[in-house]
């Protein structure tokens, strides 16, 4: 009897051993080998989309002082920095030559006018005779009647009369010729002191000099060209930031937009100013489009100097308390898991997981508001996914405008296997990418992935969309569709290389919950 209860017992202790083995080690070695999803949840947040550009700070109204006339630069009024008044002297050049040119139009004046009296004395010379002339005619006249002179003496008195008319009206005209003379006498002296008076150059207003480009001693000459002597700003007070706004960015800015900006001088100081104006007039460099949007900064520190390059951040757009969604939410895509048995992993591994039914193939993701595209959510353990439509992002978050997510709803920004993590279905290692999140991150965390480095400016990225910047590090997958990557590529070329999501954004996203879910082990093995 002693010996079947010995094989009892040893036939029990297999069979707990088998049941040990099917209940833990076996589940443990499923779950070590299975995909572990890291969500976020859907919550409500303050959105403001930005537009992030480079510009360059210019004064509001920039005058070139120029020369009229040509000649040698005699006295320098202003030099570099210079604060001067309207009217102030700025340069002096030789006024010899137009000294003389006065001097001769002078004469040529008092030339002319002598001429003119000189016309006017016989002008009236010439009337005496005509006088005469006509009296004697009249007195001829009864005599020839009485026939104590002939005929010839009557003719001769009556040519004589003729004559001195003609005389007189000669006389006349020399008058009109004097006039002229004088007149262009005149001119020609005023002409002569103008130029003589641009030898002396003046300030055309208040303001300060920017620019001198003369010396004493040199020689302008003013031809065609007038050459630029000075630059004047009227002030460093009130400045304005010509900013070069892309293509793609133009339809979003608005004149009266607020915007803010930084300057190398000043890295821990930012402006504020205003668009005042955007600019219909392309500038085309390599291709690429750009418009120049004008902001508008009063500065009482003066501060701000001309040249400056201004990194600027102009807002389009606000919401607030919208549903959004982690910008990593946009770029998880389902990782592969091909292989028999459970021997599939990251590093060997492509392909969706399959779940009841084939997942639908990756959707490109435009990222503009208005966009309909496709995240991840957790149904029965399983990758399901859900068509939204987005609006608004911050580079951190961006806005549900319609669709069937509500706040609280869990959405996959990452997938881990093995202790390894990818937000977009990329091999092991990937992790670090932007939105990724980490399973073991306590929810409410303050340190929000993807900030910026310690000591740099908390500057966004591009003047895109956050969710455009998405495409730019969002890889294609196994079952992406040749049209999606496509898209995707077409998109990556619109983006400038570097993109990435900020975190200045005045929205928390929200942190990554603690509780990872875990697919089922069994159908997470190959297919």
């Amino acid at each position: 009897m002693k010996t079947p209860r010995k094989v009892l017992i040893i036939v029990a202790g297999v069979v707990a051993a088998a049941v040990i083995v099917f209940l833990v080690v076996r589940p443990l070695a499923a779950r070590r080998d299975g995909i572990t999803y890291v969500s976020r949840p859907v919550a409500l947040a303050d959105i403001t989309a930005t537009v992030n550009e480079t510009g360059t700070v210019n004064p509001v109204n920039t005058v070139s002082v120029g020369t009229e006339v040509s000649g040698t630069i005699t006295m320098l009024g202003a030099d570099f920095n210079s604060r001067v008044k309207k009217n102030q002297v700025l340069v002096t050049l030789d006024p010899t030559d137009y000294q003389a040119a006065v001097d001769s139009a002078a004469a040529n004046l008092r030339l002319a006018q002598a001429n003119l009296n000189a016309a006017k004395v016989n002008s009236g010379k010439m009337k005496a005779l005509l006088d005469m002339a006509n009296l004697t005619v009249q007195r001829d006249e009864p005599l020839l009647k009485q026939g104590l002179i002939n005929q010839n003496q009557m003719d001769t008195d009556n040519t004589a009369a003729v004559t001195a008319n003609q005389d007189y009206l000669a006389a006349g005209a020399a008058i009109q010729v004097g006039d002229a003379q004088v007149a262009v006498a005149q001119g020609q002296l005023d002409q002569a002191k103008y130029n003589l008076s641009k030898t002396v150059i003046r300030s055309p207003m208040d303001g300060i000099v920017m620019a001198r480009n003369v010396s004493i001693g040199q020689t302008v000459a003013a031809s065609l060209q007038t050459p630029t002597l000075f630059s004047l700003a009227t002030n460093l007070t009130d400045m304005q930031v010509d900013t070069s706004v892309d293509e793609a960015d133009a339809g979003s800015v608005r004149e009266g937009a607020s915007a803010t900006f930084t300057v190398t001088s000043y890295p821990n100081q930012t402006f504020s100013g205003t668009v005042v104006q955007l600019r219909i007039n392309p500038t085309v460099t390599q291709n690429v489009v750009t418009y120049d949007a004008v902001v508008a900064v009063h500065d009482t520190s003066g501060r701000l100097l001309p040249g400056m390059t201004a990194q600027v951040t102009i807002n389009v757009g606000a919401r607030t308390q919208v549903p959004a969604l982690p910008l990593a939410a946009l770029l998880y895509r389902p990782l592969a898991a091909f292989g028999s048995g459970g021997g599939g992993g990251f590093g060997g591994g492509a392909g969706v997981v399959q779940s009841s039914g084939a997942a639908p193939a990756a959707q490109a993701v435009a990222g503009a508001p208005g966009s309909t595209v496709t995240v991840w959510t957790l149904a029965n353990g399983r990758p399901t996914p859900q068509r939204i439509v987005i609006g608004l992002s911050d580079s951190r978050n961006v806005e549900i405008a319609s669709g069937g997510l509500k706040p609280g709803d869990e959405v996959i920004v990452a997938q881990r296997r093995g202790g390894s993590r990818s937000p977009t279905g990329g091999p092991a290692g990937t992790a670090g990418g932007p939105g990724s999140a980490s399973a073991s991150a306590p929810s409410g965390s303050t340190a929000p992935e993807g900030a910026p480095a310690a000591g740099q400016p908390g500057q966004q990225a591009s003047g895109r969309t956050a969710a455009s910047a998405a495409v730019q590090t969002a890889q294609p997958t196994a079952g992406t569709t040749n049209a999606g990557a496509r898209a995707r590529n077409g998109l990556r070329k619109k983006l400038p290389p570097g993109s990435a999501p900020s975190s200045d954004s005045s929205a928390s996203a929200p942190a990554p919950s603690t509780g990872a879910s875990s697919a089922d082990p069994a159908q997470g093995q190959s297919p």
